[in-house]
């Protein structure tokens, strides 16, 4: 009796024994489950309220999955075409819910630091109906001062953030932009984008003779171009003898 006692036993504490180790390794492996590192998403830079995530404003990162918060975002282009509703800090996830639809508006094209200025062009001054909104411009002007006329460059390398209505940052595709934009090309304002000093200087030259100026794309360069006055044009103007030929007349 007292051996059927003892097999009892036995094979009670076995099976204890067999269930508690179950029981121990299912633990040991959910735990080691949630601290297997998964990628989601981070901010590599303050984004503010009010923007649309692009591929550069995000950083991947490997975090345990017991950390990672429901709707957190492993893919950008989970939130493509939506806009941050709260501001995210570098290195803060990305979670779905601070993101949600928003209008596109011309202040998202502006750089921190900058201004949209609008100038009321002509066809001849706006460069014939030809600009479009991501080209760069130069300005021009005509100014009469003490009864001394001068032409000179006012700015250089200005980006043009909308012609009319239109602006680089509608989310329509470029081929929507440039058909739309060959079928009514004609506008009477252009927005460009600014500091505030320079606001300031083309508030005091409206009124005067401007002209913009398209530059070519990946054309940075700042040239120096002294102001002209009316006598240094007419005696860039002059008649000269050509090499070789008789003098002009």
């Amino acid at each position: 009796m007292n051996n059927r006692n003892s097999i009892i036993a036995l094979a009670a504490g076995l099976l204890f024994g067999g269930l508690a180790f179950y029981l121990l390794h299912e633990k040991a492996s959910e735990m080691e489950q949630k601290a297997t590192p998964v990628q989601v998403l981070v901010a590599s830079q303050y984004i503010p309220a009010g923007s649309f995530l692009k591929p550069d404003m995000v950083d991947k990162k490997m975090v345990p999955e017991s950390f990672v918060s429901p709707g957190t975002i492993r893919d950008v282009r989970d939130v493509e075409g939506l806009m941050s509703l709260t501001a995210i800090s570098a290195g803060e996830p990305i979670l779905s819910n601070k993101f949600g639809e928003g209008e596109e508006t011309l202040a998202l094209t502006l750089n921190p630091g900058f201004r949209a200025y609008t100038l009321e062009v002509s066809e001849t001054s706006g460069v014939g109906g030809l600009i479009r909104p991501g080209n760069h411009v130069d300005l021009l002007a005509k100014i009469d001062s003490n009864k001394r006329e001068t032409t000179s460059f006012a700015f250089q390398n200005l980006q043009v953030l909308a012609v009319g209505q239109r602006f680089s940052g509608s989310s329509r595709s470029k081929k929507t932009q440039e058909t739309n934009a060959s079928e009514s090309g004609a506008y009477n304002t252009v927005t460009l984008s600014v500091t505030p000093e320079q606001a300031e200087i083309l508030m005091y030259l409206e009124g005067k003779a401007l002209r913009l100026i398209l530059r070519a794309p990946n054309d940075e360069e700042i040239v120096s171009v002294p102001p002209q006055s009316e006598a240094e044009i007419m005696s860039k103007l002059g008649r000269f003898t050509p090499k070789g030929g008789p003098r002009s007349r």
